[in-house]
């Protein structure tokens, strides 16, 4: 195309020198600075430069054999395999750079920059987003769990959902007092409950949202019936404490129903339920809480998306299961001196 000569590289080393830490310090900023530009900029600026590196060593070529040595080529790979470095992106990324280019003749060049940048970068590490989502303390689960000893994997198989849950657990009875539920509410920072009938057996569960209503509408009204649903939608995580204990200081030993405000849908498991099935199930239907009963229908733990994380799971698995290793040993070694 004629554009060998074009952009030294002076320009180029300066422009990528300068671009590549201002796009670092910018990403994930709250500045609307974007990441697709960048990366796409970043890359074409670092593939002209090997492009005319290239021209430099080999001269210019114009015939059919080696018109592949022009360094526009190598920006528009640079830029392919940076993105797909970064994102991971491997089909799509390919489809969006054709049609820029609306040339078939990239296709190949483009495929095998996008996935040997993507094997390298799952090598060394995980995606930006993926990173960022670490840095913003965001609890993603993977599609699959995936947990390591001596940078061996584990199966969750081996493991049952008693063994990640959290317990003891506080739970909310259909009736209950107000002085219980403003304790809860002000002493905890559980998103929910489960709640109990007068057995304590599971019937349900009640975000700590829909409590925070209630306790509001009975203050107001001096009762807890037809609150209107768009209360319930209000995202407020103080759920007007301070003020809210106030009002109801003269409440507390009032008891209030709950049983309309109940999710009678919550999800729960027993025990022995194996933890790698739980895993997926608490993902496929994004679950915020997934309680463990024992057989009497009893909430013995609750799981949470916290508790499922990759470091949480090594953290609480394995040093049972070296537990479980060193009485096996020892009972093999007594039964040998035996």
């Amino acid at each position: 195309r004629g554009t060998h000569e074009e952009l030294g590289a002076l320009p180029l080393g300066v422009a990528l020198a300068l671009y590549f830490p201002m796009a670092c310090w910018t990403a994930g900023s709250s500045v609307a600075s974007g990441l697709v530009v960048p990366m796409l900029m970043i890359g074409a600026l670092y593939g002209r430069l090997l492009g005319r590196v290239a021209v430099y060593l080999f001269g210019v070529h114009t015939e059919s054999w080696w018109g592949w040595l022009d360094p526009g080529a190598f920006a528009l790979i640079g830029a392919a395999s940076f993105f797909g470095g970064v994102s991971r992106l491997t089909m799509s990324l390919t489809v969006i750079l054709m049609e820029m280019t609306n040339d078939i003749q990239f296709l190949l060049p483009i495929m095998v920059s996008v996935m040997i940048a993507k094997w390298v970068g799952d090598l060394l590490t995980h995606s930006f987003y993926h990173a960022t989502l670490e840095i913003k303390c965001i609890p993603f689960l993977d599609n699959e769990p995936f947990i390591t000893e001596n940078k061996k994997p584990i199966s969750l198989e081996l493991f049952t959902a008693a063994d990640a849950m959290v317990s003891p657990v506080k739970s909310v009875r259909r009736r209950e007092r107000v002085s219980v539920l403003t304790d809860m509410l002000t002493k905890t920072s559980h998103c929910g409950f489960p709640v109990v009938n007068d057995t304590d057996q599971l019937v349900g569960s009640i975000s700590r949202q829909t409590l925070a209503v209630v306790l509001e509408n009975y203050h107001d009204k001096g009762s807890v019936d037809d609150i209107p649903y768009e209360l319930f939608l209000l995202r407020d995580e103080t759920f007007r404490q301070k003020s809210l204990l106030d009002k109801i200081a003269s409440n507390q030993d009032d008891v209030i129903d709950l049983s309309d405000y109940i999710n009678q849908s919550a999800v729960n498991v027993p025990g022995s339920f194996s933890l790698h099935r739980a895993y997926v199930l608490f993902r496929t239907l994004g679950l915020r809480h997934l309680f463990v009963t024992n057989e009497a229908n009893e909430v013995v733990g609750v799981i949470t998306r916290m508790d499922l994380m990759g470091h949480f799971l090594e953290r609480r698995l394995l040093p049972r299961k070296d537990e479980d290793q060193i009485v096996t040993m020892s009972q093999v070694e007594v039964s040998t001196s035996a």
